[in-house]
């Protein structure tokens, strides 16, 4: 479970976005302490950010494509504590049930 903020970098009602976000959290692994590299408990806190654009294809439907970097670590927490650091693209649809008046037109 993270919290986090986005920033779009224009403005609202045009079709390509680019953003950027970040956010803390908790989480909870399957930590295996015995093995190399393993975790020493199953709760975890989290750093997450990531960068990318969102492309609306209509005013119902986005599309969104961009990096993410997370950490994982128990803060010390416990020994051992080697955190889990990821790095990868992430690609993503959204699809709106209700229209909103702001999202009716769009600028290039």
């Amino acid at each position: 479970m993270n919290l986090g903020l986005r920033y779009n970098f224009v403005r609202h009602g045009s079709r390509f976005v680019p953003y950027f976000s970040a956010g803390v959290g908790l989480g909870w692994i399957d930590s295996q302490p015995e093995q190399f590299g393993g975790q020493g408990q199953d709760f975890t806190f989290n750093i997450l950010s990531a960068m990318g654009a969102s492309y609306h294809f209509s005013d119902r439907f986005s599309g969104q494509v961009g990096v993410l970097y997370q950490h994982f670590s128990n803060a010390g927490q416990t020994d051992p504590n080697p955190s889990l650091n990821l790095f990868g693209p992430q690609v993503g649809f959204t699809f709106s049930f209700k229209r909103r008046a702001s999202d009716r037109e769009f600028t290039e």
